[in-house]
């Protein structure tokens, strides 16, 4: 999920921070790469360390010192399968918006909820109808979540790679139907996100959505292998009348 990378760039030191020359270098750093991506790296999150900075010019009519820079930073790129958690910002009909807590544009396509999920237009929330009773993924709540494809926005940073080829002619009908579904919508949404990181991200596998949901369910399953083996260890003792017969041939 988070990857540590080396790079070098160019920073110009104004001449009233030339006795704060460190502190300034990495202001400017962060100022520069904040809510940026790095080709091919990822999503910046902070500055690690500086490793060396190179010597200092001065261009005519610029009183500032320009000077290159290597440095290392944290980047944010998860890769394809990765399961992570997140919390619900808000939901609405066309999308459920999760944050990871320094990245807050992940928008999660309906079509990608454990299958059947309607929504309820009263609570403004989406609910997954499970044993006829209805499960709701509540603002505010934790979720987990897999990692279907990472894109950076066109819009924003550099022109997205191109998308891998789908074998459509190996499909049946309802499947070639479902996956053109899912392309359209994912598309549409690609188009409202105004973030320079896309990550497309699905709830449709067991034990992903709600995380209180799974959490109770172990509890439960817990709380049954317990008391049958606590109706187990009474049903045989081994000293009493209960004993199996034993039969002593000579």
């Amino acid at each position: 999920m988070f990857h540590l990378i080396t790079i070098e760039d160019k920073v110009r030191i104004a001449p009233s921070q030339f006795n704060n020359e460190v502190q300034t270098i990495e202001d400017e750093i962060e100022k520069k790469y904040t809510s940026k991506v790095v080709l091919n790296a990822g999503l910046f999150v902070a500055l690690y360390d500086i490793l060396a900075t190179g010597d200092s010019y001065v261009h005519s009519g610029d009183g500032g010192a320009h000077l290159m820079v290597r440095f290392r930073m944290v980047v944010f790129k998860p890769f394809k399968g990765e399961v992570l958690e997140g919390v619900i910002n808000k939901s609405s009909r066309e999308s459920i918006q999760i944050s990871l807590g320094f990245f807050h544009e992940i928008y999660l396509n309906p079509i990608e909820l454990p299958n059947p999920s309607n929504y309820n237009q009263e609570e403004g929330l989406w609910y997954w109808e499970w044993n006829e009773n209805q499960l709701f993924f509540e603002d505010g709540g934790r979720v987990r979540f897999k990692i279907d494809q990472v894109e950076f926005n066109p819009e924003i940073s550099q022109p997205a790679p191109s998308p891998k080829n789908v074998n459509t002619e190996a499909m049946d009908s309802y499947s070639l139907r479902e996956y053109k579904e899912r392309q359209i919508e994912n598309e549409n949404l690609l188009k409202q996100v105004k973030s320079p990181l896309i990550l497309k991200v699905s709830m449709r596998e067991a034990g992903l959505g709600m995380v209180s949901w799974w959490i109770n369910q172990t509890d439960d399953q817990e709380e049954e292998d317990n008391q049958n083996a606590e109706e187990q260890d009474e049903e045989i003792d081994v000293d009493g009348e209960d004993a199996p017969a034993i039969e002593e041939y000579e």
